[in-house]
């Protein structure tokens, strides 16, 4: 077998391994995977692309190459989401997007009533990076938002009081998911393990999350790998404005 052909069979195998990997090791094992990963692919396209070898048309080169794209897409999917945003690359639909006024109702209406009674809480938005892997281990429910099933989900005499609630669009996708927490070491005492899954969950995605605190009914956000901790319900109205779009 040539060199090249070689390297791509390594290359798909080791896509393969990074993949499944990423669901069962830490973050930082992740990336550095991913980093081989890419070195791999790149030495690939060189042999596919650079080197001059007999009988090897350059459409079959392509042709062999399109699964290593895939994987590149699959593997790095946040990194590519940061890239373009950095880049200032906006469309004119992202441009005229609208606040998701309905949902922010449900939310708005879902927390003063966990805050005012001191409910714990968990509610995390999806926003561009998929959360498919942490909502294919939870308890799926695929139900409309409202005020109603979102208490009752909290509620703690429930059985799925414990663990988070994900949202995508107005539906709630899951309950009882949980995120792992950050490993910040700078973060005060008073932050509970719901605050630090809550940054956990902020530090892998860009996922918007509410917290509300069983012991104070205090109402923290999370996003972008911060927190801002006990806000106001005019600040919370904010955050709905920035971070609940329609897409």
């Amino acid at each position: 077998m040539s060199n090249f052909g070689l390297l791509i069979i390594i290359t798909y195998l080791y896509a393969v391994f990074v993949l499944l990997l990423e669901a069962k090791v830490t973050f930082v094992k992740a990336r550095i995977s991913k980093m081989i990963f890419l070195v791999f692919a790149a030495l690939s396209l060189y042999y596919l692309i650079a080197e001059e070898i007999p009988g090897l048309y350059l459409w079959l080169r392509i042709l062999i190459y399109i699964p290593v794209i895939y994987f590149l897409l699959a593997t790095f999917p946040e990194d590519l989401v940061k890239i373009i945003k950095k880049s200032g690359i906006k469309s004119s639909k992202d441009k005229a997007m609208s606040v998701n006024n309905d949902l922010a109702d449900q939310l708005y209406d879902t927390v003063d009533f966990l805050s005012k009674h001191k409910v714990g809480a968990l509610i995390t938005v999806e926003r561009n990076v998929d959360l498919s892997k942490i909502i294919n281990k939870s308890l799926i429910l695929n139900a409309d938002v409202s005020k109603e099933l979102l208490t009752a989900i909290f509620i703690t005499t429930t059985p799925l009081h414990d663990g988070a609630v994900i949202i995508r669009g107005n539906k709630i996708l899951c309950a009882k998911a949980y995120y792992p927490s950050t490993k910040r070491t700078d973060l005060p005492m008073h932050y509970g393990t719901r605050h630090r899954a809550a940054i956990g969950i902020s530090e892998q995605s860009d996922a918007f999350t509410i917290v509300v605190s069983e012991e104070t009914g205090y109402v923290s956000v999370t996003v972008n790998k911060e927190i801002e901790f006990n806000i106001s319900r005019e600040t919370l109205n904010l955050y709905f404005e920035k971070f609940l779009r329609i897409q």
